[in-house]
């Protein structure tokens, strides 16, 4: 299944950026931005995956990282190269024309530090973000993404479109959806809306069932909010 992210925001007005709306741009990414740092010095080498018009991936490398973002959307590439220009970033950033479904096709095991996208697997039935996870755990040791949750605030004042999304809660996305995952890192932000920041760590199956084992054994009958 594939959207017109081009359409969705052209019809909403926020293709184009400017130096006042990167501002408040990277404003809102702070707490996004300030967990990739936690865990990646800023030369990490950063995938962004469904780049749109590159609002994340302009964050990030305006914060040093280096960046290579994809998308499959030929349109939105092109306002996201116009972006990167127009903030003079466009030296820091290596965009490329792809469906993040075929990033093995283009790049070995541990190509990247780490994979991130925003508001972009909500999109996808549960099947198929499990589908994405783990082609990109495969390219880099770490993922680290955000989606809006299921919230009164957003249920309020986001999403009255058409556009098909999944708004499942904190409790879902972690015990189920991310079930086959080792999410060592979490937390709820409000930005344009409410979202779930996670931290995925590539390990083998098994290695992560004996972590949960003995996290359960240590936390019977808790909920962390740490390390799940």
């Amino acid at each position: 299944m594939q959207i017109d992210f081009y359409e969705h925001y052209k019809k909403k007005g926020t293709l184009k950026l400017d130096k006042e709306s990167f501002r408040d741009d990277l404003a809102i990414d702070e707490p996004y931005i300030k967990l990739v740092k936690k865990y990646l010095n800023n030369s990490g080498r950063i995938l962004e995956c469904g780049c749109g018009p590159a609002r994340t991936a302009l964050s990030l490398a305006f914060n040093g990282f280096q960046v290579t973002a994809v998308d499959y959307n030929d349109k939105i590439l092109g306002v996201a190269k116009e972006n990167a220009i127009n903030l003079g970033l466009d030296d820091k950033i290596i965009f490329i024309l792809m469906d993040f479904f075929n990033i093995e096709r283009e790049f070995e095991k541990n190509s990247f530090d780490c994979i991130t996208h925003q508001g972009v697997i909500e999109h996808y039935n549960e099947e198929e973000i499990k589908r994405i996870l783990k082609l990109q755990i495969n390219i880099a040791p770490l993922i680290i993404f955000s989606v809006p949750i299921k919230t009164e605030f957003n249920a309020k004042e986001y999403f009255k479109d058409s556009m098909y999304r999944n708004l499942w809660t904190e409790k879902y996305w972690l015990e189920d959806v991310l079930k086959d995952f080792y999410v060592m890192d979490f937390k709820v932000v409000r930005q344009r809306s409410d979202n779930l920041i996670v931290v995925i760590e590539k390990f083998s199956k098994e290695v992560i069932e004996q972590i949960r084992e003995s996290e359960s054994n240590k936390n019977k009958g808790k909920f962390k909010e740490f390390i799940y």
